[in-house]
């Protein structure tokens, strides 16, 4: 007849047992941890396509706006903590948004490549002092991006495109947009259109810098902003101008090729600023492949960068492409003068006087 195990256990042999389950507790629970990661999730949207009404679900972590939003593609917009900090790799990811450009909505679930992204999180060691988020790039046309980012470095991990839907909800001011809101979006597409291959087919990066020159030292060239063609946006801040094009080196930004520039200077004599709007030439990107050569030890150091120059006459600017053999003339355009209303990115006035040397 069996006799209960119990009775064959003594009290130290309980504590050993009782010791070991805890071992095997605690191993499970760090192994678990392993999987585990500090992550947030991000949305993005082109700059100059709004989109608004976002909701991305994660599964384990999620983010959204009602607002609408055009931060610059791949930058993230607004920050949010959201759930755990320690969180599981994703599967796929819920979207939902509207697009301002199409007035269309679009939902649906984009699969990721866990692998992928699990080497990346080791790969770059993410933990609980080096956070990473996975962003959520939605785009006019159902165009989606996920990117894996981090403090220095940003990776797509997924692409996809949604169905769009008619949106019978839908007020008439984000429909018809007559408001003075859409005014500057209204402009942009006007002069740009609706790039929908530039999401369909990832915008190339290149190493290049955009530099400032000006023989009148009554003059300060304080800004440029930059547009690409698919909504990258980014600045370039001068610390450092020259007086002379040939004196300009040769440090590089990776960045996408502008297909729009916002060029801010500052008369010191009267405080006067010049904000100005300008369309780059439609030809400029294949030059730029034409012309592009970097080192190949370390392409951070480009030969390709473009010039801004600034007139002694302190109010007519020209836009050089300067390559490692030749400087190229691209256009030259009248500064228009800033108004007290009018001295944010995106409410510029387009330069009405201007001359393309190239198409």
């Amino acid at each position: 007849m069996k006799k209960n195990l119990k009775t064959h256990l003594t009290k130290g042999n309980l504590i050993t047992l009782n010791f070991l389950g805890m071992i095997f507790l605690s191993i499970l629970l760090s192994s678990c941890q392993k999987n585990k990661y500090p992550w947030e999730p991000g949305i993005s949207a082109p700059k100059y396509y709004p989109v608004g009404d976002v909701k991305i679900d994660f599964g384990n972590a999620g983010h959204g706006s009602l607002t609408n939003f055009d931060n610059g593609w791949g930058n993230e917009y607004g920050g949010v903590v959201s759930g755990e900090q320690l969180k599981d790799i994703p599967k796929e990811v819920y979207i939902h948004y509207i697009s301002a450009v199409d007035n269309l909505q679009y939902n649906g679930k984009v699969q990721l490549p866990q692998k992928k992204i699990l080497d990346l999180f080791q790969k770059h060691n993410i933990n609980s002092e080096n956070f990473a988020h996975l962003v959520v790039g939605m785009a006019p046309g159902g165009w989606i991006r996920v990117w894996f980012t981090t403090i220095d470095e940003q990776i797509e991990v997924a692409k996809e495109r949604l169905k769009g839907t008619e949106d019978n909800t839908l007020g008439e001011g984000f429909r018809y947009k007559k408001s003075e809101y859409w005014r500057k979006y209204k402009d942009y597409w006007q002069h740009h259109g609706i790039p929908y291959e530039a999401w369909a087919n990832n915008e190339k990066e290149y190493y290049y810098d955009i530099k400032f020159v000006s023989k009148n030292k009554e003059v300060k060239l304080d800004r440029t902003y930059v547009v690409s063609a698919d909504g990258w946006y980014s600045s370039f801040y001068t610390e450092k101008q020259s007086d002379d094009i040939d004196h300009i080196n040769n440090n590089g930004y990776k960045g996408k090729i502008p297909i729009h520039l916002s060029v801010s200077w500052q008369d010191k004599t009267t405080d006067r600023y010049y904000d100005t709007n300008i369309v780059m030439p439609k030809m400029l990107k294949n030059l730029f492949d034409k012309t592009y050569q970097a080192y190949q030890a370390n392409e951070k150091y480009a030969y390709s960068n473009f010039i801004i120059e600034l007139d002694n006459d302190k109010h007519h600017t020209t836009v050089y492409l300067k390559t490692k053999d030749e400087i190229i003339k691209l256009l030259r355009f009248k500064g228009e003068l800033s108004s007290k209303e009018n001295q944010d990115f995106g409410d510029y006035a387009y330069a009405k006087e201007i001359e393309y040397f190239i198409k």
